[in-house]
Order: C-alpha cells, then structure tokens, then sequence
C-alpha cells in the first residue's frame, strides 16, 4: 500500500514536470507563432488595401454620378436657355456659378490631399523609427544570448 502510495506521487510529479514545455519546446513555440503573426500580419496588409482600394473607387463613383448629373442637367437645360436672352444670360449665370463651386471643391480636395500626405509622412517616419527600435531591440536581445 505505502509502495502504490508512493508510485502515484511520483507518477503526478512526473505529470507536472511533463507539462512544463522545454527549452526546444518553447523556441518551437516562438518559431510557431512568429510564422502565425507573419500570416496574419500580411492578411491583415491585404485586407486594409482592399478596403482603401474600395474606398478611393467608390469615391471616384460618387464623383463621376455628379459629374453626369451635371452635364446632364447642363443639356437638359440648354434648349430652353437659348430661346430667349434673359433664359440665356440666366443660364450663363448658373453656369459661372457651377464652375466657382467645381473649383472650390476642387480646393478643398486638394487641401484634403496635402493633409493626408503630411499624415502619411508623419507615419512613415514613425514607422521607420520603430523600426530602428525593433532593430536595437533584436540586437540587444541577440548579444544577451551570447
């Protein structure tokens, strides 16, 4: 009895000793889940270029329905504008104002545009910055193993 006792206490000790993964065991772990993070990583990349992708194109849609319903509305109006010259300087009118609101919008968007390439330069350089940091990290992680 003392002896079965004694089997069933090491047979637990050596239970717990089995579950605590080994040296080879952990950087097998690490290996694993760099490649996991590497996957991910770059699914994640692709899925925000996809959405950035649909983005600018649905944009460019909206834009392009404007500019149709524009010129449509332009030709729609134009027989009617040139019947009399009050309908003409009228229309003329509407139109001078159309082209101020496309060049405001246009303005707007091209501040839009500087604004967003300052924002993606300022990320860039803190990208390359974390990267010197992930760098000096690794080294330094590399010369306390040796």
């Amino acid at each position: 009895l003392p002896q079965a006792r004694r089997n069933r206490e090491i047979a637990v000790l050596r239970r717990r000793i089995d579950e605590v993964p080994s040296r080879a065991e952990l950087t097998q772990y690490q290996k694993r889940f760099l490649e996991l993070y590497g996957q991910v990583s770059a699914t994640h990349k692709e899925t925000k270029q996809f959405f950035t992708l649909y983005n600018t194109l649905d944009d460019k849609k909206v834009y392009l329905e404007k500019e149709v319903n524009l010129l449509n509305s332009i030709h729609d109006n134009f027989q009617q504008a040139m019947s009399s010259s009050a309908a003409r300087d009228q229309f003329l009118r509407q139109m001078e104002q159309i082209v101020e609101g496309i060049k405001q919008s246009r303005v707007k968007l091209e501040k839009k545009k500087q604004e967003n390439k300052m924002r993606r330069d300022q990320l860039n350089d803190e990208y390359l910055e974390l990267l010197d940091k992930q760098r000096l990290y690794f080294k330094t992680v590399k010369d306390f193993k040796e």
